[in-house]
């Protein structure tokens, strides 16, 4: 899963291994991690909605992820990313 925006200009990515549970944010040439495959959490949680919060450059990003209830590791997840509180881009993928 990758998902690509800007903010204030400056391109940034974030990507999402579907396999592993590694989740990155990458804005211009600093890569941020946001999720680590080695925690459990990353694997094992009841929770449906999961929001990760960075702050780089100045700037607040949230990305909030919200997994199916029923088969949520076999169907696709919906992505928001905001920025500074304002919703920059939408994505559904794993």
């Amino acid at each position: 899963m990758e998902i690509r925006f800007d903010v204030e200009s400056v391109p940034a990515t974030f990507t999402r291994n579907a396999m592993t549970g590694r989740s990155t944010l990458r804005m211009g040439e600093e890569s941020f991690p946001v999720q680590s495959p080695w925690r459990l959490s990353t694997h094992f949680s009841f929770r449906t909605r999961t929001a990760w919060r960075i702050r780089a450059r100045g700037h607040d990003i949230e990305i909030i992820k919200v997994r199916p209830q029923l088969f949520g590791g076999a169907r696709p997840n919906a992505f928001t990313v905001l920025v500074d509180g304002h919703v920059v881009t939408e994505s559904t993928g794993r």
